[in-house]
C-alpha cells in the first residue's frame, strides 16, 4: 500500500521520489520516531517536575508558592502563584495553563527544528550533489524547474516531516487542553508550512549561488538562520510598531496561540495588554489573531515568490545573476512599502520624546536596508568574464543606449542600478522623516544621514564591482573579504581609541557605517560634516573613473585580441 503511494508521488514527481527512496530506510525510519518520542517524554517530565510537590514531613512551611497552582500572584510581573489545598488535601492546579506552557515550549522546539535542522539538510545535499556532480545531470532532466525544486523541499527532509508527524498527537492534546480553538491551531500549523516554504526556498538559493564555499555552506548557511531565529525569538519581548516588526513577521512566533498568555510572558502580560496593537499604516493588523495570521501568509508568500524568481534564473544557469535589474527595482519597493508600514506614528511612547523616535526608527531603517543593499550588491554585480564580454559588446556597438543598457542589461555594471535602488529606497524614508513630529533640525539631520548612506553604499558597491573584475584567484573571497574590512576596520578604529564625531579625528565617523548616525552629534561643526561629503565623493568618483578605464580597456583588448584572431584564420578558397 505505501510502496503504491510512492510510486504514484513518483510518476506525478521523479525527484520526489528519488529523494525518498534514498532516505526511508528502516534504520533512518526508527532513529526519526525514536528522536521525536524520547524528546517528547523529556518536555513532558520536565513539565510534570515543575508542578508543585507536597514538602516532607516536618518540613511543611506556608504559604507555598508554584507557577502552576490557582492563588494570587505575589506581584504583578511575578509568574508565581500562592498555592491552595483541595478537600483531599492536593494542590489545586492550573491545568490550562500548564498545558498551555507545553503547548508553547512544543511549539518553540518545533519551529526551531523545522526551520534550522531543515536548511541545514537542504543546503548539505546540494552542496553534496554540486561536489558529485550529479546536479548538472538533474538539471539536463526533462522535469521542470518547480518540480526539481519542489522535490528536493518536500523530499530531502522528510525523516524530519516524519518526526515533526509523530509530535502532532502532543501538539494537538496540549493546545485543546488548554482551551485553544483547534481553528487556531490548525492556523497556526499554516503558517509554519508557509514560513518552511520561504526558509527552504531560500536555503535552495544560497546553495546555488554559494558553491564556491565548498563544505563550509550548510553550517555557515544554518548558522546564519540559527542566529536570525533565534533574534526573532527574544524580538517577541519587543515593542511593537517598529521597524523590528518586519523582522518578527518573518517567523511565526508570534501566532503560537494564546502564546502571552503563557507563564513564559506572564510577569510582563500586564504591560504586554496595555500596550497598543501591532499597527500597518495605521491598519490594525494586530487586533485580531486571524487578521495577523492573513497578514504573515501574505508576507510569507510575497517573499517566498521573490526567492521563486532568483532560483527559476539560478537552477538552470547558475553564473547568470540572482535577481534582473528591472526585478531589484520591484523587490526594493516592496521592501520599502512594507518595512515603513511599521513605522509610520499611529501613536507615540510617552517616554521617548520626539527626536528619540525619529532617531530610533531611523537606525532600524538604516540597519535593515544596509543588510538590503549588500545583499543587493551581491546578487546584481557580474563577474569578471561577463564584464569582459558587456565591455567588448560595448566597445563594437557604441551606437547603442549605453543608459538604457547600465538600467536593464543583463551583463552591465550594477552601480547605476545600485544608485536607482537607493533612491527608490531614500524617497519614502526622507518622505517619512519629513511628515514626523520632530524638530526641523532633526529633520534636516535625517536627510543629511540619508546622503552619507547613498555615498557609503555606492562606494562600496564600486569597490565590489572593481574587485570582481581583477583577475585574481578566487575573486569573489577577495572582494568579500576587502568589503568586509571597509565596514568593520573603521568600527575597530572608533570603539579602540573612543572617538566620538565631537572629538579629534572625529571625521573617522564619516567614513565609516556608522555615518549616518554622526550627523545626529549636535556637536558635530557643519564644516566638518562638508569636508567629509566632499572626502567620500572625491573617493567615489576616483573608483568609478578606474572602473571605467578598465572597462575601456578590457573592450578594447578584447576586441583587438578578436579580430587578430580572425585575421589569422586561412581564407576560404573557392
Amino acid at each position: 500500500m505505501a510502496s503504491n503511494s510512492i510510486d504514484k508521488i513518483g510518476d506525478l514527481n521523479p525527484q520526489i521520489w528519488r529523494e525518498i527512496k534514498g532516505r526511508l530506510k528502516p534504520r533512518n525510519l526508527i532513529i526519526s520516531v525514536a528522536i521525536s518520542l524520547f524528546t517528547q517524554f523529556l518536555i513532558f517530565q520536565y513539565f510534570l517536575t515543575q508542578l508543585p510537590a507536597e514538602p516532607l514531613p516536618g518540613q511543611k512551611t506556608y504559604p507555598i508558592y508554584n507557577t502552576y497552582c490557582t492563588g494570587k500572584r505575589t506581584y504583578d510581573y511575578s509568574s508565581s502563584s500562592i498555592c491552595f489545598e483541595d478537600g483531599f488535601g492536593n494542590f489545586i492546579i492550573n491545568w490550562e495553563l500548564w498545558n498551555r506552557d507545553i503547548f508553547v515550549f512544543l511549539s518553540w522546539v518545533g519551529i526551531f527544528s523545522l526551520l534550522v535542522a531543515g536548511t541545514y539538510l537542504l543546503i548539505n545535499d546540494l552542496s553534496q550533489e554540486e561536489r558529485r556532480g550529479t546536479l548538472n545531470f538533474i538539471r539536463l532532466s526533462p522535469q521542470s524547474n518547480k518540480n526539481i525544486l519542489i522535490g528536493k523541499i518536500l523530499g530531502v527532509p522528510i525523516l524530519l516531516y516524519l518526526a515533526i508527524l509523530f509530535a502532532l498527537p502532543l501538539h494537538f492534546w496540549t493546545g485543546l487542553s488548554a482551551h485553544i480553538p483547534l481553528g487556531e491551531i490548525l492556523g497556526f500549523d499554516c503558517a509554519v508550512i508557509a514560513c518552511c516554504i520561504l526558509f527552504y526556498s531560500t536555503a535552495l538559493l544560497y546553495s546555488l549561488v554559494s558553491n564556491w564555499l565548498v563544505g563550509f555552506q550548510p553550517w555557515l548557511g544554518s548558522g546564519v538562520i540559527l542566529g536570525f531565529v533565534w533574534l526573532n525569538y527574544l524580538f517577541t519581548y519587543a515593542p511593537l510598531n517598529s521597524p523590528i516588526s518586519w523582522l518578527r513577521v518573518l517567523t511565526p512566533f508570534d501566532l503560537i496561540p494564546h502564546v502571552f498568555k503563557s507563564s513564559f510572558y506572564l510577569y510582563q502580560y500586564k504591560y504586554l495588554t496595555e500596550s497598543p496593537d501591532l499597527q500597518w499604516y495605521n491598519l490594525p493588523i494586530g487586533e485580531t489573531w486571524t487578521i495577523l495570521l492573513l497578514f504573515s501568509l501574505l508576507n510569507f508568500a510575497l517573499w517566498s515568490y521573490w526567492i521563486w524568481q532568483g532560483l527559476n534564473r539560478c537552477f538552470r544557469n547558475p553564473s547568470t545573476t540572482i535577481l534582473s535589474k528591472g526585478q531589484s527595482y520591484l523587490i526594493t519597493a516592496c521592501f520599502e512599502i512594507s518595512l515603513i508600514g511599521f513605522t509610520v506614528p499611529g501613536y507615540t511612547y510617552d517616554h521617548l520624546s520626539n527626536k528619540d523616535w525619529l532617531f530610533q526608527h531611523f537606525m532600524f531603517l538604516c540597519s535593515l536596508n544596509f543588510l538590503l543593499f549588500m545583499v543587493l550588491i551581491a546578487i546584481l554585480s557580474p563577474q569578471r568574464q561577463v564584464l569582459h564580454d558587456w565591455a567588448r559588446y560595448r566597445y563594437q556597438n557604441q551606437g547603442k543606449s549605453l543608459i538604457k543598457d547600465l538600467i536593464f542589461g543583463e551583463k552591465s555594471p550594477a552601480l547605476l542600478a545600485i544608485a536607482i535602488n537607493l533612491g527608490i529606497a531614500i524617497a519614502p524614508i526622507s518622505l517619512w522623516s519629513l511628515s514626523s513630529d520632530a524638530e526641523y533640525k532633526y529633520k534636516i539631520a535625517t536627510l543629511i544621514s540619508l546622503a552619507f548612506a547613498f555615498t557609503l553604499v555606492m562606494l562600496y558597491a564600486v569597490l565590489t564591482q572593481l574587485l570582481l573584475f581583477v583577475r585574481i584567484k578566487n575573486n569573489i573571497i577577495w572582494a568579500l573579504g576587502t568589503l568586509s574590512a571597509t565596514i568593520f576596520l573603521p568600527l575597530i578604529v572608533l570603539a579602540v581609541f573612543q572617538i566620538n564625531p565631537d572629538k579629534s579625528w572625529g571625521f573617522l565617523w564619516y567614513f565609516s557605517v556608522l555615518a549616518p548616525i554622526a550627523t545626529y552629534w549636535e556637536e558635530t561643526p557643519a564644516m566638518e560634516i562638508l569636508v567629509a561629503a566632499l572626502g567620500q565623493w572625491t573617493i567615489l568618483g576616483l573608483l568609478t573613473v578606474q572602473l571605467t578605464k578598465k572597462l575601456r580597456l578590457a573592450g578594447e583588448s578584447a576586441t583587438k585580441a578578436l579580430l587578430q584572431e580572425r585575421r589569422a584564420l586561412p581564407s576560404k578558397t573557392l
